[in-house]
């Protein structure tokens, strides 16, 4: 059986083929390359193209939960998506991915608390979407406790990984920018996570 060191050494070496090899040891991994995805925010294409890009913009000498959280953010989404007249959607895919990332971790062995931490972003990646804040002014207590959460960094730091996976879609980058200034306001912090 495959531990999770095995595979976090693949995440943050990414040797010529690693994509490849993946997915060869995550089964669960396989059904991205047939889920498409909206062109509109999508141009990159299906979801095993857009979750490498994904991992690829996360910096490799930082925080290995960040680069799992890149690597399982989308994983519901095979699951979850449907092709309408009016276009494809992932509704749930959050929900379906936190539940598959935590299955998936816990086998690979992943310590209980980094297995929770990579989970919660996973489950909370798309907040932003519901939120659409245009200023940091807008943010309720609600949000702003949401932000102040110990582990918002690590959810900020997904979003800007994301908005790079993402190709031709500047929304999300815009997206970052603004939970950025909102986090570095209520916490007093200048470094991005």
């Amino acid at each position: 059986m495959v531990d999770y060191r095995e595979i976090e050494k693949l995440l943050v070496e990414q040797p010529e083929g690693w994509w490849e090899e993946l997915v060869k040891i995550l089964p669960e991994l396989e059904p991205m390359a047939d889920t498409p995805q909206s062109p509109r925010y999508h141009a990159e294409g299906n979801v095993a193209t857009h979750t490498r890009l994904t991992v690829e913009a996360c910096p490799t000498d930082g925080d290995p939960d960040l680069l799992w959280a890149a690597l399982l953010h989308d994983i519901g989404k095979p699951l979850t998506t449907e092709l309408h007249e009016a276009g494809i959607h992932s509704r749930g895919h959050d929900r379906a991915g936190a539940k598959l990332a935590a299955e998936l971790l816990e086998r690979l062995g992943m310590p209980e608390g980094r297995c929770r931490r990579i989970t919660w972003a996973v489950r909370h990646h798309t907040f932003h979407l519901a939120w659409q804040l245009t200023s940091p002014s807008q943010a309720s207590k609600q949000h702003r406790n949401f932000v102040t959460h110990k582990d918002f960094p690590l959810l900020l730091a997904l979003l800007r990984a994301d908005s790079q996976g993402s190709l031709g879609h500047p929304g999300k980058t815009d997206a970052y920018d603004l939970y950025l200034e909102l986090w570095q306001d209520l916490t007093g912090q200048r470094e991005e996570p």
